[in-house]
C-alpha cells in the first residue's frame, strides 16, 4: 500500500500515467481505506489530465466511473460535512437524472445515492435526509435482486430504522418484513455468485436472516462463506447488522445465537462484536481551568470502576480538559505498551495514579510561576494582547505535567506520541501497523484518538491537535454560511518544519484570551501568521471533534463556568469592563446550550446510540425571581440534594469555583474530584444504564477524595466541617490574577 500511495500522491503531483495505471490505483487505495486519496485520483483520471496514451470513451466506464467519484465524495473525511454529500449528489448527476423516473429499478446508481443522503443524515441529522436516502433505496429496489440485492436490503433497514423512531410503524414495518422475506427466498445462492461478489451475497442474506430474527441460519451463511472483504467493509457490515439487532432488543449479546452469529463473523477478534454493539464511544472533557481538571479526574475514577474507559476510541479536550486529558492519555500509553493486557483494575489503579501525579504538578503554581512582576501585566497585556506568555507556559506544562509520563525524551513531541500496543495482534494480513481509526474497534482496549482544541484568531474555525496531524478540521465547516478561507490540515512533517511540541498544544488549548497572548504558528502557510487561543472560544465543550471522529455514544464532562446572577451590574470603567465580559459569557453560554440541544436532538433521531452530559449546576434551583407587588405567596419546596446526590450548597459553591490555573487547595481539589465522581455516577445511571454492553457491575476504588465525598453527599443536619468548608469554598471562587 506504501507504494500504490506514492504512486498515487507523484500523479497528483503532475507524473504522467496511462489510463489503466491510474485506473488499478484508486481501486487499490479504496480497497485499502484511503478514500480520500482515492477520490483525489479519481477526480484528476476522470478530468483527463496527467494522462498518456488513449483514453476509452466507452459510455459505460464513464459512468461507473462517474458513480465511483461520487460514492469516495461522500466518504472522504477530509472534505466538510456540509460540502461532500451534497458536491457527491452533484456528480451523480453529471450522468444520472436522479429525478427522472425512468432510473427506477437502477440499483447501482440509486443505492449510491442512497448511501449518499444516508451519510448526510448520519453527519447533520436532519431527519427528512432519512426519509429521502429510504425513497432513494426503495426506487432502486424496485429493480432485480442481483448478485448482493444491495438497495433492497439497504431499504429495509432504512424503513427499520423509521419505524424505530416512530415514523409511520405498522407500514414501515410491514415493508421491511417482506422486503428480507424476498431476499432470502429469491437471492441467488452463494455457488451461482461471481467471486467477487460472493461476500456482499453473504452479508445481505445474513443481515436479512437477522432482521427476521433467524439467527442461527445467519450464522451457518457466514460460516459458509470464504470470501472476506476489506477490513473496512467488514467493519461496516457488523455494525450495520448490529444497529438491526439493538432495534429488535435491549442487549443483543446477552442471546447466545446473536453472540454466536457475531463470533463466527469476527474470528479471531472476540472484542470486535462488543464494540459493534456499543458504537464508538468518544469522551469529551471541557475547558474551565484546574477546576475542569480536578472535576474530570472525578469522572475518570469513576468510569475506571465501571470498565467504561476500556471502550473509548476518542479523547477530545480543551483548555483545562487538555491539561489533564494529556496526562491521562499518557499514562493510558505507557500503560498499554507494556506486554500485559489491561484489566478494570489497571484502569482504576492508573486513574488513581494520575491523581496523585496531577495534584503534584498542580501544587507547582503554574499560573504564579509564568506571571511577570504584577506591575507589568497591564503592560504586557496590552502590547503582547495577554499579560501571560503561552510559550513561557508551554514549558512549565512540559516540565511539570508530562516530562515524567515521557521519561528519556527531550521536548515531548506530537508526532512522537504515536505507538502500537503491546498486546496487539493483526486480524487481518494487512494490518501488521497499527492504526486506531482503523483497528480500535478490534480490540477491547482501545487507544483512544487525542484531540487537543484550540481556536484559530485568523479564521475563527476550530483548530485540532492530534498525535498525527494539526489543523482546522473541515467537518464543522458551514460552506453556505462561511466565506472564511479554511486553513489546510496536514499530517505533521518535521523535515519541512509542520511539527508542534505537546506543551504547545496544550497551552494553544488553554490561552484564554486577555489572559494569555495568543500561541503563534510559524510558517506552513503563506501570508498568514497563525495565531491561536483557548479552544473554549469555539466549542468549550469538545464535542465537534468527537462527532468528526464518528463517535455515537458521547460522555460529555462539563465543567466549564457558566453565567451567574448579576444582581447589581457596577458602572463607571470597571463596569464597562465587566460588561464587555457579560456579553462574551452571555454568547459562550448560548453556544453551550446549543450544544446540549444539538446533541439531544441527534439522540432523539437515532444518530448517538447514548449521550451522557454532566454539567456542574444541573439540578440546582432556578426559582423564579418575583416581583415586589407579585401576588405569588407561596414556597417552593426544595429537597437538600440535587437529583446527582450532591448537597446543594455545596455544588452550587463548586459551580461558582474560579476558573484559572493556580494552586488549588487539597479541599478545592478533593471537593471538585468527589462532585465529578458523585455526578457521573448518577449521570451514567440515568442515561447509559440500558447499554449493558458498555458497562460492567462498578468496582469501588480507594481514591482520596472518599472522606470528601462523604461530606459533599451528607443528608445531615451538619457535620463538623460543613460551615468551614463552604466559607473556603466560597473564598475559592474569586480570580486570583
Amino acid at each position: 500500500m506504501e507504494e500504490v500511495i506514492r504512486q498515487a500522491r507523484e500523479y497528483l503531483a503532475g507524473a504522467a500515467l496511462t489510463f489503466a495505471d491510474a485506473n488499478q490505483i484508486w481501486k487499490k487505495l479504496k480497497r485499502g481505506d484511503e478514500l480520500s486519496l482515492a477520490r483525489r485520483v479519481l477526480e484528476q483520471l476522470r478530468d483527463g489530465k496527467g494522462l498518456v496514451g488513449a483514453v476509452p470513451s466507452d459510455r459505460k466506464l464513464k459512468r461507473e466511473l462517474c458513480q465511483q467519484e461520487a460514492l469516495l465524495t461522500s466518504k472522504d473525511l477530509e472534505l466538510s460535512a456540509t460540502l461532500r454529500h451534497d458536491r457527491a449528489l452533484e456528480i451523480l448527476n453529471e450522468e444520472f437524472d436522479l429525478g427522472d423516473a425512468d432510473l427506477d429499478g437502477d440499483a447501482e446508481t440509486l443505492g449510491i445515492a442512497g448511501g449518499i443522503v444516508k451519510r448526510r443524515w448520519g453527519d447533520l441529522g436532519q431527519i427528512e435526509d432519512l426519509r429521502r436516502a429510504a425513497r432513494f433505496y426503495e426506487r432502486g429496489a424496485k429493480g432485480e435482486l442481483g448478485d448482493d440485492a444491495y438497495p433492497h436490503i439497504n431499504s429495509a433497514f432504512l424503513e427499520d430504522q423509521l419505524a424505530h423512531i416512530g415514523d409511520d410503524p405498522d407500514v414501515r414495518r410491514k415493508r421491511t418484513k417482506g422486503l428480507r422475506e424476498r431476499i432470502v427466498r429469491d437471492l441467488p445462492p452463494l455457488e451461482k455468485v461471481p467471486v467477487d461478489r460472493a461476500w456482499f451475497n453473504s452479508a445481505t442474506r445474513a443481515e436479512a436472516l437477522i432482521g427476521l430474527g433467524r439467527y442461527a441460519e445467519a450464522t451457518q451463511v457466514v460460516r459458509d462463506s470464504d470470501q472476506k472483504p476489506a477490513p473496512w467493509e467488514l467493519e461496516t457490515t457488523a455494525r450495520q447488522i448490529a444497529a438491526v439487532v439493538h432495534m429488535q432488543m435491549e442487549n443483543p449479546l446477552g442471546v447466545p445465537e446473536i453472540r454466536e452469529f457475531f463470533d463466527v463473523l469476527l474470528p479471531n477478534a472476540p472484542d470486535a462484536a462488543r464494540s459493534a454493539m456499543i458504537g464508538k464511544v468518544g469522551l469529551a472533557l471541557s475547558g474551565g481551568g484546574f477546576r475542569a481538571s480536578f472535576y474530570h479526574l472525578g469522572v475518570l475514577a469513576r468510569l475506571a470502576e465501571l470498565n467504561v474507559l476500556r471502550h473509548v476510541s476518542a479523547l477530545s479536550c480543551v483548555s483545562g480538559g487538555s491539561i489533564v486529558g494529556a496526562c491521562y492519555w499518557l499514562a493510558l500509553r505507557n500503560r498499554l505498551l507494556q506486554p500485559t493486557p489491561m484489566i478494570r483494575e489497571d484502569y482504576v489503579e492508573l486513574v488513581q495514579g494520575v491523581i496523585r501525579h496531577f495534584l503534584d504538578a498542580v501544587a507547582t503554581n503554574l499560573r504564579g510561576g509564568v506571571q511577570p512582576w504584577k506591575v507589568t501585566v497591564a503592560w504586557r497585556a496590552l502590547r503582547e494582547k495577554g499579560a501571560l506568555d503561552p510559550e513561557a507556559t508551554a514549558v512549565a506544562l512540559e516540565d511539570h505535567f508530562y516530562r515524567a509520563l515521557l521519561p528519556g525524551q527531550g521536548r515531548p513531541m506530537m508526532h512522537h506520541l504515536p505507538f502500537t500496543p503491546a498486546d496487539y495482534k493483526p486480524v487481518f494480513p494487512d494490518s501488521t501497523q497499527f492504526h486506531p481509526g482503523k483497528h480500535n474497534w478490534l480490540r477491547g482496549n482501545k487507544v483512544p484518538v487525542l484531540a487537543l482544541n484550540a481556536t484559530t484568531v485568523n479564521t475563527g474555525h476550530a483548530w485540532t491537535f492530534t498525535p498525527t496531524w494539526m489543523g482546522e478540521s473541515p467537518w464543522a465547516i458551514h460552506e453556505a454560511a462561511d466565506s472564511i478561507p479554511r486553513l489546510e490540515w496536514s499530517w505533521y512533517m518535521p523535515a519541512a518544519g509542520w511539527k508542534m511540541e505537546l506543551g504547545r498544544a496544550v497551552a494553544a488549548s488553554a490561552c484564554v484570551p486577555g489572559v494569555f497572548a495568543p500561541m503563534e504558528i510559524a510558517g506552513g502557510y503563506k501570508n498568514v501568521q497563525v495565531q491561536l487561543v483557548d479552544g473554549g472560544v469555539y466549542d468549550n465543550q469538545g464535542v465537534m471533534s468527537l462527532l468528526a471522529l464518528n463517535c455515537n455514544v458521547l460522555l460529555v464532562s462539563d465543567a466549564c463556568g457558566q453565567l451567574l446572577l448579576e444582581e447589581q451590574p457596577k458602572s463607571g470603567l470597571k463596569g464597562l469592563a465587566l460588561y464587555a465580559k457579560r456579553s462574551m459569557d452571555t454568547l459562550m453560554e448560548r453556544v453551550r446550550l446549543a450544544i446540549f440541544g444539538d446533541l439531544t436532538g441527534r439522540l432523539q433521531a437515532g444518530l448517538l446510540r447514548g449521550l451522557m452530559f454532566l454539567h456542574m449546576k444541573a439540578g440546582l434551583d432556578a426559582d423564579p425571581i418575583r416581583l415586589e407587588f407579585s401576588q405569588e405567596s407561596y414556597d417552593l419546596h426544595r429537597d437538600k440534594l440535587s437529583p446527582s446526590g450532591v448537597r446543594k450548597d455545596f455544588q452550587q459553591t463548586l459551580a461558582e469555583l474560579r476558573t484559572d490555573l493556580d494552586a488549588f487547595t487539597l479541599d478545592e481539589s478533593h471537593a471538585l474530584m468527589a462532585c465529578g465522581y458523585q455526578m457521573c455516577s448518577w449521570g451514567f445511571r440515568r442515561d447509559l444504564a440500558l447499554r449493558k454492553e458498555l458497562y460492567d457491575e462498578p468496582l469501588v476504588g480507594e481514591w482520596p477524595f472518599k472522606a470528601m465525598l462523604q461530606e459533599i453527599t451528607s443528608t445531615e443536619a451538619t457535620t463538623p466541617r460543613r460551615a468551614e468548608l463552604l466559607a473556603a469554598l466560597h473564598e475559592g471562587s474569586n480570580l486570583r490574577i
